[in-house]
């Protein structure tokens, strides 16, 4: 097991990506509990690759936490039964109800460190160990989140992360898998379409930052959501491939400075812990939370008023994930969290002075309801 400490948390990018052109971060498995790894066009395309290679089928149950991503359960529906374990406090499954809902039928357990709040991966293996199910742990979250907490990619089978255009480090469109067969990567692929996507995005993403909040909210519901929502049903090809030169240069870019931004992240979030009012539910404050999003709850009949009010304002947030994935009753953890959270911005080119803006904003706002 490893910690990124502060000392050594500038040469991340390094410890990935030590060359242009380097086939593969090898320092990176060497910093887990791995010694296979895969490139794929999508995160999901790895998960499904890790579920295949396990050996699961159609009768095969997975347990899955209840709030996350649709794409998730989607994919785990096209090869195996997934079981919706509801979350805990914060934002990631529960390991005592995952445990009280494994029959004969379970065989694998699919942990997400959600809005880059680490799921407790030691007791995850112990529930592995006790009923032999494979662990695939879905880090597309938490790539910056393995700065803080060394086991992440410690006590799983498999380990994917995904560089989608709106993760930490993008090469517009992929996904990385920890724990899969290299004999079976392809050759290169041509990345030109890849490098001109992703220009568009970075362009895309400046303005979509710059937009008012009235904006950005009618461009994310007319078009944002619906896509989002729609290509949840669509996997990528699942053959895994290798990254190519160029790809591996932009990540290595990327990942210069994300142990720089998840620090910034934390100092943020600090800020709204200690500023925002008392009525207002944080994500939990452990010190292993990376950050990724920065979720609030608020009543559920003041969610989407509030909101409204917050990008009338030039606040630019959002209402995600607005539903839960298993039965209500059954999870009424996240089926809370579906109708009350509210994501404030809280990437690492805001400055102390723009978030204390959001702060008396929120405040204000909430304020206004009383």
């Amino acid at each position: 097991m490893f910690a990124m400490t502060e000392s050594v948390s500038a040469d991340l990018y390094d410890v990935l990506f030590p060359a242009t052109g380097s086939p593969f971060p090898a320092r990176l498995l060497e910093r887990t509990r791995f010694d296979r790894w895969a490139g794929f066009p999508s995160g999901r395309a790895a998960l499904a690759y890790a579920l295949r290679d396990a050996g699961l089928g159609p009768d095969d149950e997975v347990l899955t936490p209840s709030y996350s991503d649709l794409s998730v359960d989607r994919v785990v529906e096209s090869v195996a039964t997934p079981i919706h374990v509801d979350v805990g406090t914060g934002y990631t499954m529960d390991l005592d109800r995952a445990e009280e809902r494994i029959t004969d039928r379970t065989r694998a357990i699919v942990p997400t460190h959600l809005f880059g709040e680490p799921c407790d991966m030691e007791r995850v293996a112990e529930l592995a160990a006790e009923h032999d199910l494979a662990v695939i742990e879905d880090a597309a979250h938490a790539l910056g989140a393995m700065h803080v907490n060394g086991a992440i990619g410690e006590y799983s089978d498999y380990c994917l992360f995904s560089f989608r255009f709106t993760k930490e480090a993008t090469i517009y469109k992929g996904g990385l898998l920890l724990g899969a067969d290299p004999a079976r990567m392809a050759p290169p692929q041509s990345d030109l379409r890849t490098v001109a996507a992703l220009c568009g995005v970075a362009v895309g993403e400046t303005a979509m930052r710059s937009l008012p909040g009235p904006v950005y909210s009618a461009l994310r519901s007319t078009v944002l959501d619906p896509y989002f929502r729609t290509s949840a049903g669509f996997l990528d090809d699942v053959t895994p491939r290798r990254f190519t030169d160029r790809q591996h240069a932009m990540l290595a870019a990327q990942f210069r400075e994300l142990s720089s931004a998840v620090e910034t992240r934390r100092r943020h979030a600090e800020r709204y812990r200690r500023g925002l009012v008392d009525a207002i539910e944080r994500p939990p404050a452990a010190e292993d939370h990376a950050y990724f999003r920065y979720p609030i709850q608020v009543p559920r009949s003041r969610r989407e008023p509030m909101a409204n009010a917050l990008q009338r304002r030039g606040i630019g947030c959002s209402k995600s994930y607005s539903y839960v994935l298993g039965p209500p009753g059954e999870c009424p953890n996240a089926y809370r969290a579906s109708g009350r959270v509210i994501n404030l911005p809280i990437h690492a080119r805001l400055d102390a002075e723009q978030v204390e803006r959001v702060i008396g904003t929120v405040n204000e706002v909430w304020a206004g309801f009383d």
